[in-house]
């Protein structure tokens, strides 16, 4: 799926390894959803901002693809 935010790269589904849970990311401009069904212009954030409210680094080393 091409990401509507940015409409260049791909989301993928992966799991955080620190915590288990699964987001949505696209891989050109690291945009973030929680859930499949919320991916779209609204109810997005970016990676840098999920990894401070998560407690994570802000690198994809963090993220296992799924």
């Amino acid at each position: 799926m091409i990401c509507p935010f940015c409409e260049q790269g791909d989301i993928v589904k992966t799991k955080v390894k620190k915590t288990g849970n699964t987001i949505f990311i696209c891989e050109e401009c690291d945009a973030v959803w929680k859930q499949e069904t919320d991916i779209g212009t609204n109810n997005v954030t970016n990676f840098e901002d999920y990894a401070k409210k998560n407690n994570i680094s802000n690198s994809w080393e963090e993220l296992e693809i799924i």
